[in-house]
Parts: structure tokens; sequence; C-alpha cells
């Protein structure tokens, strides 16, 4: 827990000044919260649908170009016939996000997944993804998540919709 509230620290402190960005200008360090749902991906398929919420910080590096780092939780529900209830990871993730052209833009990052179950440990976390901007505040993608341990992955292929400041 400790981790998870100092990488939220850290986002949130490069974070101050963020103002909402204008696909075109893409010198200023640009903060998202986003919300997403989805479908689990895992076999056998033991859960019925996974929903999570991130904090994102972008941070440009070239046009069109922008180192990523996020935060965030990500809840599976299990099937009742498996026990039901609840399986969840927080995500530390870092990544680069490049844009094609002025709307579409592609995302990939990497990271560690902390699972909330207790004795759960940690995994290898990756989420690639494609997106659209909307408008400068407003953008949603297509994502797949997934966590990876001992040759067991859990994912979930779902959509995102995200506020940009």
């Amino acid at each position: 827990m400790k981790k998870l509230i100092f990488v939220f620290a850290i986002v949130a402190l490069s974070t101050i000044g963020a103002k909402a960005q204008d696909r075109d200008d893409a010198k200023s360090t640009n903060l998202s919260i986003g919300v997403n749902i989805g479908a689990p991906t895992s076999s056998p398929s033991i859960y019925s649908l996974a929903w999570g919420v991130d904090l994102q910080a972008g941070f440009p590096v070239a046009s069109g170009t922008q180192i990523t780092a996020s935060a965030g939780y990500e809840d599976f529900s299990v099937k009742s016939k498996y026990g039901g209830g609840n399986s969840g990871f927080i995500p530390l993730l870092g990544g680069v996000k490049f844009n094609f052209g002025e709307k579409a833009y592609g995302h990939a990052q990497l990271g560690y997944g902390i699972s909330t179950a207790k004795g759960g440990g940690g995994a290898f976390a990756y989420a690639p993804s494609i997106g659209y901007y909307f408008s400068p505040n407003f953008d949603g993608s297509v994502k797949y998540l997934a966590f990876s341990k001992n040759s067991v992955t859990v994912g979930t292929i779902g959509i995102r919709l995200a506020y940009n400041f």
C-alpha cells in the first residue's frame, strides 16, 4: 500500500500546473482519469466481468509522442459456479503513447500488477491499446490489459473512457 501511495504522490506532484491540452500542442504535461469495462480473456474463463479506474500522466518527449505513467485498480468478478466474489489488481504501468494524425493514437504500457488478494503477490503487467480523441478533454480506447505470472495470464479486453485535464 505504501508503494501505491508513493506512485500516486509522484504522479500528482509531477502534474501540478497541468492544463487542458490541444492535440496540436504537445508541449505540456497532461493528466487523465479513466474508467474501463471489459470481458475477461483467461481460459478457462472463471471471470464474468472486468472493470477498473486509473489515473494517468503524459509527459511529452517529441511531437506526437508522450511517455506515460499510470496507476489504478482493476476488478475481476468471479463467476458464481467458481465461488463468486472478486479478484483485484493494482496496475502500475509506464508506457509510450504515439499520436497518429490529430485524433487517433496507439499506446503501449508495461509494468507490475499487485494482487489485492491476501498473499496474492504481484505479476508482470502489460497493456497495448488504440484510441481516439473525441475532443481535447475526452478520449476513448480499446485496451487489452493482462497480468502474467508463472505461465498464468489473467487478462481483459475492454473500453477505456477518459477525461483529460
